[in-house]
């Protein structure tokens, strides 16, 4: 997708900000009894208020609004009947289209209380430690010759939309 405007920035941005929404509202709401097929509705009743739809059934054909995955499941994962336990991992990955413009953003949440062994939030802070250091890296090696290249082709480079959790 090439951003030619401050009005095509701007939707771009809006779009990323209904997936926020969204995202927020379904983190207060993982607790233990949840299914992710609930989470999901939640996600989709956000997007629905707010003009937006989900892009991977649109797209893709996938068959849920929220990539939706628990413990070992890596991405992707469709939600479903499954409920939510005490120390659960879960992930929760929505992308979004409004206007014709997509964004995509992901958090994961620990089901409290914590498990007793600690796997769950060690995962999550392992992971969390590896994205900051290859995003380091991709920012001192790709990211600025890539942006430098972009930008003198008359393109310009959009980090993050405000769509984080």
């Amino acid at each position: 997708m090439s951003i030619n405007s401050p009005e095509q920035f701007e939707r771009l941005r809006g779009c990323g900000m209904i997936v926020g929404k969204a995202l927020r509202a379904m983190v207060a709401e993982v607790r233990a009894g949840i299914t992710t097929a609930e989470l999901c509705e939640l996600g989709s009743r956000v997007l629905a208020a707010h003009g937006a739809r989900s892009s991977p059934p649109m797209v893709y054909g996938f068959p849920g609004d929220v990539c939706i995955s628990v413990n070992d499941e890596v991405v992707h994962g469709i939600p479903g009947d499954r409920v939510i336990q005490p120390g659960d991992l879960v992930k929760l990955d929505l992308t979004a289209e409004k206007d014709g413009y997509h964004t995509d953003s992901a958090v994961s949440i620990e089901v409290p209380p914590p498990s007793a062994d600690g796997k769950a939030r060690e995962l999550a802070r392992s992971g969390k430690r590896w994205m900051r250091r290859g995003r380091g890296i991709a920012q001192r090696t790709l990211a600025g010759r890539w942006s430098a290249k972009c930008g003198g082709a008359g393109f310009m480079w959009c980090g993050n939309l405000g769509a984080t959790a």
